[in-house]
């Protein structure tokens, strides 16, 4: 389960050489697969030529909190089963505070075997013209990305 938020075209990125990117997330640490997801978006904007979104660790905190929770609770979605918003999950954390204005986009993937290393994810994110919107858009500048091993067993 991986939920990977930012804040505020052209052809895909070649060979990549960031690390891992063909493990199994089995064999990877959370972070391996944070750290290999974040190199591999970072290297498809750069392909687009978009400037690399940063790691931000309340961003990553929020997408962890909502990632072991699509787990623990066996659901898929932006939303939670109590209605909990990605804007509200944000917001809670203290991402926003003082902002003026926000562009905020979350995108969420999860696979198994062969359909969960950071390339497939990213890769199947790329695919979609919403989820490659979201990574490309040029105005974000911040990613939060959180790896929770488990599978929302009510979408498999």
């Amino acid at each position: 389960m991986v939920a990977a938020w930012m804040l505020i075209n052209g052809s895909p990125a070649s060979a990549s050489s960031c690390p891992n990117t063909n493990t199994l997330v089995t064999g990877l640490s959370p972070r391996s697969m944070e750290s290999s997801i974040a190199c591999l978006i970072n290297e498809q904007r750069a392909a687009y030529g978009d400037q690399p979104v940063r790691p931000n660790p309340v961003l990553r905190q929020a997408a962890l909190g909502h990632s072991s929770e699509m787990v623990s609770e066996g659901y898929f979605g932006h939303t939670s089963p109590a209605g909990v918003t990605f804007v509200d999950r944000i917001v809670a954390a203290g991402y926003t505070r003082g902002a003026h204005s926000r562009q905020v986009g979350e995108n969420l993937a999860w696979g198994t075997g062969p359909l969960s290393t950071p390339q497939s994810l990213v890769n199947s994110w790329m695919n979609s013209p919403p989820h490659r919107e979201n990574l490309l858009r040029p105005g974000f500048r911040e990613i939060g990305i959180a790896a929770v091993v488990g599978t929302p067993r009510a979408a498999a």
